[in-house]
C-alpha cells in the first residue's frame, strides 16, 4: 500500500460512517402537551369508576388462612348461611364479642410518574407526584377521627361498627395507626404507555395509563420495598387512572386491593395485604367524587375481606349493566350510584369517603346492623339486601 493512502482510506471510510449515520438518525420525537378535557370528557367516552381485587396468595397459604396459622395483620372467621350453604368470611380485627380495640400498623409509599413525551406550557416535564398530599392523607378520615352514628372514630372503623352492631361489645374498635411513610419510588412511563389530560377549569392534569404496565412496575416495586406482613401497606398515586392499553373506553381503574405470600417465618406462613389507590382530584370524574374516595374504598374492601377469600350467594349488581358478583366486597356494589361518597370535614378540608355496604347486604337476611341498614354512613343509599344474579 502505497505511503499515506491507509490514512486517507481511513479518514474516508470515517466521514462516510459519519455521513450515513447523521442520514439515518432518528429525529427527536416532539413533546406534547395534556389534552384539554372538560368534566364530562370520561363520561362522554363511557368510562367508568372500577375497582379490582387479585388474590395471590398459594394454595398452602390459603390451608393456613382456613386452619389459624398464617401470620398477616389481625383477623377473626365468621360464617352465615344462605339457601342451606354456609359461606365464611375472614375481617381484619378481633372478635366484636370480644369488645377489644385491635390497632394495625399501615406502610404509606407514595410513586411519582414522569410521562416521557409530554411537557407543560413551560415545556417542562409531566410529573405527577403524590409527596405534596401525604400530609392530607394522613389526615383523612382514613386515619383521623370524626363523628358518626356509631362514635367519634376512623372511617373505617364506624363502619365496621355498624356492620356488626347487633354483636359488638360496646368497646369494640377496629383502628390503622398512623402512616409510616416509606421511600418514595419514581417511574418513568414511556411513550405509549400513557395518555395525559388537563381539566381547563381546575387547571388539573391527570394520565390514564396502561394497566399491564403499571401491575409490571408495581410487582418491581413491592419485592423492593420494606414491607410489614403485620401492616397494611398503601400505595399512594396522584390524579393516576388505569386501563388496558391506556384506552379512555375502558376507564377508570382507581384503586384495588391484594394479598401475596411474602415467606415463612418459624414454620408460619407470611402474607402480605397491600392497597393502591390514587388520589384523584375534584372535577375529574364528576361532583362529589374525589380525593379519598379510591383510598376509602379499598381500604374499607381490606376490612372485610383482606385475603380475598370471601365468597358469597352470586349478586346483582345495584346498576343492572354492571353484571353480578360473588365476592364480598362492601364498596362495588354502591361505587357507581349518584352519591356514594360521604362528606366528612377534618381541620377544615371536606374529604370524600365512600358509602360501603354492609354484611347483611350480603346474607340476604334481615339486617342486626345499626338501625336495620343495609349501607353506612349513608344508611338510605341501599334500603334492602342484595337480589340474586338475573342471568340466572
Amino acid at each position: 500500500m502505497l505511503p499515506g493512502l491507509k490514512t486517507r482510506l481511513s479518514v474516508a471510510l470515517l466521514l462516510l460512517i459519519s455521513a450515513g449515520a447523521r442520514g439515518q438518525s432518528v429525529q427527536p420525537q416532539k413533546t406534547q402537551v395534556p389534552a384539554e378535557a372538560d368534566s364530562a370528557f370520561l363520561a362522554s367516552q363511557g368510562a367508568q369508576q372500577r375497582f379490582e381485587f387479585a388474590s395471590k396468595i398459594s394454595d398452602d397459604s390459603a390451608i393456613a388462612l382456613r386452619q389459624q396459622r398464617l401470620s398477616s395483620v389481625p383477623f377473626f372467621h365468621g360464617s352465615f348461611l344462605s339457601n342451606g350453604s354456609t359461606f365464611p368470611y375472614t375481617v381484619v380485627g378481633s372478635k366484636p364479642q370480644d369488645g377489644a380495640a385491635t390497632t394495625i400498623s399501615t406502610q404509606l409509599l407514595p410513586i411519582s410518574m414522569l410521562f416521557e413525551g409530554y411537557a407543560d406550557e413551560k415545556g417542562e416535564p409531566i410529573v405527577l407526584d403524590p409527596q405534596a398530599l401525604l400530609q392530607r392523607v394522613t389526615n383523612s378520615p382514613n386515619f383521623r377521627s370524626a363523628n358518626y352514628q356509631t362514635g367519634f372514630t376512623q372511617f373505617g372503623d364506624a363502619v365496621q361498627r355498624a356492620e356488626f352492631y347487633g354483636s359488638m361489645a360496646p368497646e369494640w374498635h377496629t383502628l390503622l395507626k398512623a402512616p409510616q411513610e416509606l421511600k418514595a419510588v419514581n417511574i418513568v412511563v414511556p411513550r405509549g404507555m400513557a395518555k395525559v389530560f388537563r381539566n381547563p377549569a381546575s387547571g388539573a392534569i391527570y394520565a390514564l395509563v396502561d394497566s399491564s404496565f403499571f401491575i409490571s412496575q408495581l410487582n418491581t416495586i413491592v419485592q423492593m420495598a420494606q414491607l410489614r406482613p403485620d401492616a397494611l401497606a398503601v400505595l399512594l398515586t396522584n390524579n393516576v387512572l388505569l386501563a388496558p392499553e391506556a384506552d379512555v373506553k375502558r376507564c377508570c381503574v382507581l384503586g384495588f386491593h391484594t394479598a401475596f405470600d411474602a415467606g415463612q417465618q418459624a414454620g408460619t406462613r407470611l402474607v402480605q395485604t397491600m392497597v393502591w389507590a390514587s388520589w384523584v382530584d375534584a372535577g375529574i370524574l364528576g361532583a362529589n367524587f374525589g380525593d379519598v374516595t379510591p383510598l376509602s374504598h379499598e381500604i374499607g374492601e381490606w376490612f372485610n375481606d383482606p385475603f380475598g377469600s370471601n365468597q358469597t350467594p352470586e349478586w346483582q349488581h345495584p346498576l343492572a349493566s354492571l353484571g353480578c358478583q360473588s365476592t364480598l366486597e362492601t364498596a362495588d356494589p354502591v361505587a357507581a350510584l349518584p352519591g356514594s361518597s360521604f362528606p366528612v370535614t377534618i381541620d377544615g378540608f371536606t374529604f370524600h369517603p365512600q358509602t360501603q355496604v354492609l354484611l347483611p347486604w350480603f346474607t340476604r337476611q334481615p339486617s342486626d346492623a345499626i338501625d336495620g341498614a343495609y349501607t353506612f354512613p349513608d344508611q338510605h343509599l341501599l334500603t334492602s339486601p342484595s337480589q340474586p344474579c338475573q342471568a340466572h
